[in-house]
């Protein structure tokens, strides 16, 4: 997850500086045709001219920056050392420009002395650029902005390095809380500046009194058969887990573990959607969505008036549901029920021909149609077209107990089919469990085709078949 955050920020930075590679080019064409002395005989060239040169420009711009390290993670540097940098890259760049500029027909060929322009005012702009990115970015993380808090497992020479290691890379936005390990007779109650608590047994209740969004393993290589019982410890949280073994940094090599100062690092609970894979998800979803409600726009008015037609009470039923990392949200579903059906019962699931469903309803639940509202809440961000169905959080206080891995399901935005939708395991069909498996399935195999294939089948087959 590291790595991909980091991809997508760098990803950003470059259309960022294609944006500011943009601006210097057109306002140096404004100032050396506008403010500067002009030869009468050849006059003022058209913007045109330069606007089609400009995504040439820009490439190879990039090019050079990403060579020349411009992209690489830069927070230990000063800014004035920052700015040397970009003077370097921008040296080369321009000296680039000018040979495309050699290479173009006499025809297309831009003045010398916008050239100079150009290498004076882009490199002022470019510098006061990143800088000022630098300096805001740093401003929202001190607000707060993004900062996740973590524990640290251990107080060994590896815990204590990783502390070292995030606090000089506090551009990551990972505050520290404390550290958790056993506390025997003579131990520090604080180290590094933070507390120690303890034992080690207790993490669970220990997280419950100080909540944290992420827990890093590091305990020495003695206790490393203790890491099994802080896994199963964590098990009913939705906390991010990540290992740091301590092992030799040559064999941290593998596409799973990602290293922060020499430090390998085990993603343990790394969702497939993180940075650009998120962000293709989510257009993916908003396009789709979009088009699909229009389609459904008719049929839901129907339905809207059949239900206030036939019963009495709310034409929609929001339910409250668990997402994303555990976090809640309204569901909206048409009312298949009377408006009294849980006053009795409480939270249950639905049972094949319940009474409390009307008769409309059951038409809806067994055709899916109930669902259609689904997609406000997919074009306002709280679930995706494909991905685990949500479930109660009544019911998964319980399930989290009794079945292994349950809430790893939660750790990739809940749709309104999946996986194991199309497998057949819709509303109470089939056991739990399996269910769950094909869920864990679809969050480590994601793929865009992946979703394309599961809506199909979907729409196709599984949509109208018959359940509960």
């Amino acid at each position: 997850m590291l790595k991909q955050h980091s991809q997508l920020m760098v990803s950003l930075l470059a259309v960022a500086d294609a944006c500011a590679i943009a601006a210097a080019w057109v306002g140096s064409y404004w100032l050396r045709f506008n403010w500067l002395p002009v030869d009468e005989l050849k006059g003022v060239p058209t913007l045109s001219r330069f606007l089609a040169l400009l995504p040439l420009v820009i490439i190879g711009h990039l090019f050079i920056f990403s060579v020349t390290g411009l992209y690489r993670p830069r927070r230990d540097h000063s800014i004035l050392e920052e700015a040397r940098d970009i003077i370097k890259a921008f040296v080369v760049a321009v000296v680039a420009v000018i040979i495309i500029d050699y290479a173009l027909p006499p025809t297309n060929k831009i003045s010398r002395q916008f050239i100079g322009t150009y290498a004076v005012v882009g490199t002022s702009l470019f510098v006061l650029f990143r800088a000022t990115v630098r300096i805001t970015l740093g401003a929202l993380r001190r607000k707060g902005w993004n900062r996740r808090t973590a524990v640290i497992v251990g107080t060994g020479r590896t815990a204590q390095s990783l502390l070292y290691a995030l606090c000089n890379n506090s551009w990551m936005g990972i505050h520290v809380l404390y550290f958790v390990d056993d506390l025997g007779p003579g131990c520090r109650k604080t180290l590094r500046g933070l507390p120690v608590k303890g034992p080690l047994c207790d993490i669970q209740r220990i997280l419950q009194q100080q909540p944290a969004d992420q827990v890093f393993i590091a305990l020495p290589t003695q206790d490393a058969h203790r890491t099994n019982e802080v896994l199963m410890a964590l098990e009913p949280s939705m906390v991010d887990v990540r290992l740091v073994p301590e092992i030799n940094p040559s064999y941290a090599m593998r596409p799973t573990i990602s290293e922060l100062d020499g430090l390998p690092i085990l993603s343990l609970r790394q969702s497939p959607l993180s940075g650009w894979n998120a962000f293709t998800k989510r257009v993916f979803d908003l396009a789709v969505g979009s088009a699909c409600l229009l389609i459904a726009a008719i049929p839901m008015a129907v339905i809207a008036v059949l239900i206030k037609l036939t019963s009495p009470g709310p034409v929609l039923y929001r339910q409250r549901r668990m997402g994303l990392d555990g976090r809640e949200f309204t569901m909206l579903k048409f009312r298949t029920m009377r408006v009294d059906a849980e006053e009795r019962t409480g939270p249950v699931w639905a049972l094949p021909n319940d009474p409390r469903r009307t008769r409309l309803g059951a038409f809806l639940r067994r055709t899916s149609l109930d669902e259609l509202p689904n997609l406000f809440n997919v074009l306002a961000g709280h679930m995706s077209l494909v991905g685990p169905r949500p479930e109660r959080p009544e019911f998964i206080a319980k399930f989290k107990g009794e079945i292994p891995h349950y809430m790893l399901r939660h750790k990739i935005k809940a749709g309104m089919t999946g996986y194991a939708q199309i497998k057949g395991l819709r509303g109470n069909n089939g056991p739990l469990r399996k269910r769950i498996q094909y869920d864990l399935y679809y969050a480590r195999n994601w793929s865009l085709r992946m979703d394309m294939r599961i809506l199909a089948q979907t729409v196709t087959t599984a949509w109208f078949s018959r359940h509960e």
